[in-house]
């Protein structure tokens, strides 16, 4: 902290009003601690308005009875601008009108107590005098004024205590703590601030500075991390910019790869015309002579007969040209349709990429508006903070302090708050192509199982949920044996990287899905959704019934995901109701899955939509439309008939390739298959070793390429497949 901050070192800027660019007049001060002019601030506020917008920071308040002339002076402020302009004012005219012998000559010195100038004889009196004993510390002699190392603590010195606001007449002794530290004199005491918590002014500013130090230390822990995310944001566009790029180019590529190739096909399809009709005239020429020798001789016989011949010869042949050039037709229109088909969706990909782009450089922009704003109120509160400390003046930290401190709890608890997920505004979400249209390869799953561990969990108990991120961090959900949920953070091999306990006991279901890079969303306690930090293992949870209005009391949370291109949590209920929130846990919408769906199991989102797990006795799965308030069938998942098994779909994943992955149970039997990127076909199918009762499925990337996840119920093991 600084303790004696030259004037000349402090920010021009500081005492700069932002809405005029000059210097402050009357400066009134926002929780935000952001200053302006008040005639600035009257200007921008309508009348009658109850909010005001921070011009620097962007944080909205609530204006206070009295609207702007409401706000609080910022008296700190203003005595140091009252000093520039004392300097200033000397520096243009020397010469003052002295309050003692009235005479007009070079002022040689200011009296704070008096509020006036004094010329060079009456300032030696003045200094001297006992009459005016109590007015020696007040006086300022301009000689210091041009000083280069006249600090805040200096002036701050010389300015006496702030008159009672009730007796104006009399300076404050003492301090109402019940009216928010206000500067009170004795009589005061006696009348309208009697039985109210009275202190002394010397050591009420000693806690209250103390207070403050600590608070800013705290704060400057966060001073990393509130700049990083500027930088954060800034890779993240740089990174938007560079992932449309690179998927355009693929599409474009995997457009002009698809041409070549049908037309390639055209051109074979044409050789291949002109080889059959070649072939057919040679047959034709070989039959026709041998004909024609036979008929020669019959020739004399009947030349009619000859030439009938001949006709029907030509008609046949005609009538297979004919048959080879509409096959060859169909052929061409067949690809030249494939093609056209093509080139659409991959324009409406690329229209989507873009509208992708647009709405994550909005967001971007947002967030970077957003943070942009926290930088700015952490500089200025810290800048704020020092100059009162600096300034060593009791009545400024009993004034000024609480609000300060305000403003710091607030921009903590802001600072600490979860940072976005840079990551899923860098990157855009590709659809799968029609089927027989690809822009990337097949993927094959293992035969067999790569390899099977055991996870570690502290306490005992078993899994019920697993999920993973772009980066290949997994994070599991369970109970433990005591029925306390937990989260835990694991490797490929099992080992146990972080394991905290969740809210909640029972046999209320416990699911996680990953929000972003480090941030897990999970539900727990039946009602309960919170966020969990795998950085710093903090927590936040909300009840379903205090976020959701009009939401049943007795609602069950079963299942949960997160739509990434949205920033947004889904959640799906023991009814049909699915409610979506923010990242903040707000209630963003509520939807009512089709009627055809009796018991929706895990959820998942793909291309927009929601594929959900059926697990009533219908046991079918389907991929839903987000629409409100009735969302309908976009298409259902053809259902496995393995082995002559009656099954039922259980959990559902995608891969980076944007294939689909359903785990379908029959008992202790589990069958994953995959699916066509429009989720209407089976494209493999794996069963699982029915020694392992496996509960849940997730694809994530490794060094080694995508792996299929599968952790067991009751033996905690965890069963790894390769995608290939």
């Amino acid at each position: 902290m600084a303790s004696a901050s030259p004037l000349k070192d402090i920010d021009e800027q500081y005492l700069q009003c932002c809405i005029c660019m000059e210097q402050l007049k009357e400066p009134k001060i926002l929780p935000c601690l952001h200053r302006y002019c008040r005639a600035c601030l009257k200007r921008i506020v309508k009348k009658g308005a109850k909010k005001i917008e921070c011009v620097t920071c962007r944080e909205v308040h609530t204006l206070p009875e009295g609207g702007i002339n409401g706000l609080k002076t910022d008296f700190n402020t203003k005595n140091i601008i009252e000093f520039i302009q004392l300097q200033d004012s000397v520096k243009v005219d020397p010469l003052r009108t002295c309050i003692h012998c009235k005479k007009k000559q070079k002022a040689s010195a200011f009296c704070f107590r008096c509020n006036d100038f004094l010329c060079e004889t009456c300032h030696a009196f003045h200094a001297s005098s006992t009459m005016v004993k109590d007015h020696h510390p007040h006086i300022f002699s301009l000689s210091e004024a041009e000083a280069a190392n006249l600090t805040i603590q200096k002036l701050s010195s010389l300015k006496v205590a702030p008159r009672c606001r009730t007796h104006p007449e009399k300076l404050s002794e003492l301090c109402c703590t019940t009216c928010g530290n206000l500067p009170i004199c004795i009589p005061c005491t006696f009348g309208e601030h009697r039985g109210h918590n009275l202190e002394e002014v010397k050591s009420l500013a000693k806690i209250q500075s103390e207070m403050l130090k600590g608070k800013i230390t705290d704060l400057l822990q966060y001073k990393e991390k509130a700049y990083s995310m500027r930088e954060e944001i800034k890779n993240a566009k740089d990174k938007l910019e560079l992932n449309v790029d690179q998927e355009s180019r693929k599409l474009q590529e995997q457009l002009d790869r698809e041409g070549e190739r049908i037309k390639k096909e055209i051109q074979n399809a044409e050789k291949e015309l002109n080889t059959k009709q070649a072939d057919l005239a040679e047959r034709m020429e070989e039959e026709t002579s041998g004909r024609k020798k036979e008929l020669e001789r019959e020739m004399r016989e009947s030349r009619e007969k000859y030439e009938q011949a001949c006709r029907e010869e030509q008609q046949e042949a005609d009538l297979n040209f004919r048959k080879l050039k509409e096959e060859n037709t169909k052929v061409r229109e067949k690809l030249e349709e494939e093609l056209r088909v093509m080139n659409n969706e991959i324009q409406e990909m690329l229209a989507s990429i873009r509208t992708q782009k647009d709405e994550n450089a909005k967001k971007i922009k947002e967030l970077s508006d957003h943070f942009d704003g926290i930088v700015k109120r952490f500089e200025n509160v810290t800048a704020t903070a020092d100059c009162i400390l600096a300034a060593q003046n009791d009545w400024t930290d009993v004034q000024c302090i609480p609000d300060v401190c305000r403003a710091v709890d607030l921009l903590r608890e802001e600072v600490k708050r979860d940072s976005p997920g840079m990551g899923n505004l860098s990157g855009v979400t590709i659809r799968g192509l029609s089927a027989g249209l690809t822009v990337r390869g097949k993927v094959g799953i293992s035969e067999d199982v790569e390899s099977i561990v055991d996870v570690q969990i502290r306490e005992g108990g078993y899994i019920t949920d697993i999920t993973s991120d772009e980066d290949g961090t997994i994070a599991i959900t369970g109970r433990t044996s005591a029925f306390h949920a937990y989260i835990a953070v694991i490797t490929m091999g099992g080992s146990l990287q972080q394991q905290n306990i969740l809210p909640g006991t029972g046999w209320n279901s416990v699911r996680c899905s990953f929000l972003s890079q480090y941030l897990i969303d999970v539900i727990c306690g039946g009602n309960q959704i919170g966020i969990y930090d795998i950085r710093d293992q903090s927590r936040r949870f909300v009840n379903l019934s205090d976020v959701v209005m009009n939401c049943p009391t007795n609602q069950q949370i079963y299942s949960i995901t997160t739509d990434p291109v949205n920033d947004h949590i889904i959640v799906r209920c023991d009814s049909r109701d699915v409610y979506v929130f923010n990242s903040k846990l707000e209630h963003v919408k509520t939807m009512k899955l089709p009627d055809v769906i009796k018991r929706a199991g895990d959820i998942a989102m793909y291309e927009g939509n929601l594929l959900v797990c059926d697990t009533s006795e219908t046991r079918r799965a389907f991929a839903v439309t987000m629409k409100q308030p009735a969302s309908e069938v976009k298409y259902e998942f053809t259902k496995p008939t393995h082995g002559g098994a009656d099954w039922y779909p259980c959990s559902v994943c995608t891969d980076q390739n944007g294939y689909i992955y359903m785990l379908w149970k029959e008992d202790s039997r589990s069958l994953i298959v995959q699916y066509t990127k429009d989720g209407g076909q089976i494209e493999l199918e794996r069963e699982v070793d029915r020694n392992h009762d496996v509960i849940a499925i997730t694809a994530v990337q490794t060094k080694q390429g995508e792996k299929l996840l599968l952790p067991s119920l009751e033996t905690n093991k965890l069963l790894t497949y390769g995608l290939t």
